[in-house]
């Protein structure tokens, strides 16, 4: 049966604007005039008239288009329903120094690093200790500011503004994730009237909406009804969610709790809730392929390591989906930086590697290139797990 539905449009009570309003007015004037006043150029006092009712006019009807979304946000705000003000951005910074020191060396809390372009900044969450003879270590940092411009891609957190001695270099393996804009006030309404529909969830998009509006943007919940606490066997009533969280990580015990917690009064009589951490495969690529003309090697290295991770983001990456080794070639070549791959390998496989449950999503893990140019000239470059800092 096809579907003869169709989607509401907004309503707009009057679509006139002020210059539409203005050639009614001296239409209505000449006519009710008896064609007395007909002088309507510019600076005429009658048009100057007409000019200042209409201006009065068109921002009465401004304000009366806008009077349905004005009546459903306080709808809204009656209901307990509020703005989503925005979240900031996280990363993981790696820092290197310039030599080994005999003493330990400390990178102070709220250490600023900024991206490539000098405008975004990172302040780091805690002080990062190297200890004497190490070069490197590693501390999460926290975006400046909220806003989805901060999760920037790997290796772009790259700029020292303040440089300590010793300090030589920044980096972030890993692209920043988790921020997020204030919300606008057509996504308010929406996820608003979504929540009060679903304040007695039913339906497993009802949970999973449920779950993932608590935890925040970038996480991700699988609702699967029936499924025992041992995952493997049935049982009547049963309602079993598998968490991902924001950081694209397994939900962890206390997110668990939360969930419980959420969902305690609002499961039907006689169901059983239960709540898991979502299943990671983590997915190693080994790619041989030629370099494109005049491309460099670690820049194309870090194009097609942001395009693998983006490809195989848990956060993204659609259910019951296997990772099929075309998709992954597909992706790899749409960079424009290689050609001619002659080997992709994943999981030491040429094979599409099938999910093993319903509840189990990808992740880039590493991606091990063999880069080779015109000259013949080969470049072994690794991006992911195991990759030297």
């Amino acid at each position: 049966m096809s579907d003869i539905t169709e989607t509401l449009n907004s309503i707009i009570l009057d679509e006139r604007d002020e210059e539409q309003i203005v050639e009614a007015a001296q239409v209505r004037v000449f006519n009710a005039s008896g064609g007395a006043l007909d002088d309507f150029t510019e600076n005429s006092p009658v048009a100057a008239l007409i000019q200042g009712q209409a201006f009065a006019a068109s921002e009465l009807l401004y304000h009366v288009n806008r009077l349905p979304i004005a009546i459903i946000i306080d709808f809204l705000k009656v209901a307990g329903v509020t703005r989503r003000l925005g979240t900031k951005a996280a990363a993981t910074l790696t820092f290197t120094l310039t030599t080994p020191l005999s003493n330990s060396f400390v990178i102070p809390a709220g250490f600023e690093v900024i991206d490539s372009t000098g405008s975004l900044s990172f302040l780091t969450d805690t002080a990062l200790t190297i200890p004497p003879g190490l070069t490197t270590g590693s501390v999460t940092a926290t975006a400046e500011a909220t806003g989805s411009a901060y999760n920037v891609s790997s290796f772009t957190l790259i700029g020292i503004p303040n440089p300590l001695t010793f300090l030589g270099s920044v980096t972030n393996l890993e692209a920043a994730n988790g921020g997020s804009d204030a919300e606008t006030d057509d996504e308010v309404i929406t996820r608003g009237l979504t929540q009060l529909r679903v304040r007695a969830p039913i339906s497993s998009s009802d949970f999973e909406f449920l779950v993932e509006t608590e935890l925040g943007a970038g996480s991700r919940c699988r609702a699967i009804g029936l499924l025992a606490a041992n995952r493997v066997t049935q049982q009547r009533g049963a309602i079993h969610l598998f968490v991902l969280n924001a950081n694209q990580e397994p939900a962890n015990s206390a997110q668990i709790v939360q969930i419980q917690r959420l969902l305690a009064d609002q499961i039907p009589l006689g169901s059983s809730l239960f709540v898991s951490p979502m299943e990671i495969l983590n997915v190693s690529a080994d790619l041989i392929c030629r370099l494109a003309p005049g491309r460099e090697p670690e820049a194309t290295a870090d194009e097609l390591w942001e395009a693998y991770t983006a490809y195989l983001n848990p956060s993204q990456y659609e259910l019951d989906k296997d990772v099929l080794l075309n998709e992954v070639e597909f992706v790899l070549r749409g960079t424009g930086a290689i050609r001619d791959i002659q080997s992709l390998l994943l999981n030491d496989q040429p094979l599409n590697i099938p999910l093993p449950n319903a509840y189990t999503l990808p992740s880039a893990f590493s991606l091990n290139m063999t880069l080779v140019n015109d000259e013949g000239v080969a470049f072994e470059i690794l991006r992911g797990a195991g990759e030297p800092e």
